[in-house]
């Protein structure tokens, strides 16, 4: 789930802003991080370097810092493609000189010094788009595992690849953190995925090229970024090449 930053430089105005997502988050229940620690723009920026996206920003318009909100809004946006940036402003005025900036934020929050009820309705509304947003991002980019003790949405990205189990129904799920083994047809498993970018089928293989780091056509393997290798001999190799080169140039 995204991580939610709060950049403003007025520390009574960050702090209400902080306690109000605070307290949305848990009232709702929502799955998002919020960092009370980091606001500093470029603090934020080099956060960004270590956690993953999409992430949600909080963004003083005004801020007078090294950067005010509308450079901040628009580095962010460079960074991060589909994260969520909420301008705050006191002034209704300045949202005209956002759109100019191509940021293409997500909202934008009028502060009202003597209305803290309508700022805290008005991050509840947004807050709730969001967690919309990202539960239907989230039903596309996951696949479904049922298993004997419930069922998993396995992160696609996670995934490395499939394979189908030798004389059974059966196929290997191999994951950057472990293996499933899933009641279900190979064939099966490739119609759920066939409008899917990024992974490839075989008669017994289907992969997700995101997560290969290498090809060795001499010896007919496949090298995964979990230093997994999957050997698919020499009639495999090259296609998957091909598509291999293919996919990254």
């Amino acid at each position: 789930m995204p991580t939610v930053f709060v950049v403003e430089d007025n520390v009574f105005q960050r702090e209400m802003m902080l306690q109000y997502i605070e307290e949305v988050i848990k009232e709702r229940g929502y799955g998002f991080q919020l960092d009370r620690e980091i606001w500093q723009p470029r603090d934020v920026l080099k956060a960004l370097e270590n956690i993953s996206i999409p992430n949600i920003y909080f963004l003083d318009i005004d801020l007078q810092l090294d950067q005010n909100g509308i450079d901040l809004g628009r580095e962010l946006r460079s960074v991060d493609l589909t994260g969520y940036i909420i301008f705050v402003t006191s002034h209704a005025d300045k949202i005209k000189e956002v759109i100019d900036q191509y940021i293409s934020p997500f909202a934008y929050i009028v502060k009202s010094v003597s209305d803290s009820d309508a700022i805290k309705d008005d991050i509840a509304e947004v807050l709730a788009k969001i967690k919309e947003k990202e539960n239907i991002a989230h039903q596309h980019n996951t696949f479904r595992l049922e298993l004997p003790s419930g069922i998993v949405d396995l992160p696609l990205k996670d995934i490395i690849y499939f394979e189908t189990v030798p004389r059974s129904k059966k196929t290997e799920l191999r994951v950057l953190n472990g293996k499933y083994t899933i009641n279900k047809y190979l064939k099966t498993i490739k119609e759920s995925l066939a409008d899917t970018a990024g992974f490839i089928s075989f008669k017994s293989y289907i992969i997700n090229l995101e997560n290969v780091v290498s090809v060795n056509k001499e010896e007919g393997f496949i090298l995964f970024k979990d230093n997994h290798t999957l050997y698919v001999g020499q009639r495999i190799i090259t296609k998957f090449y091909e598509a291999f080169t293919a996919y990254r140039s």
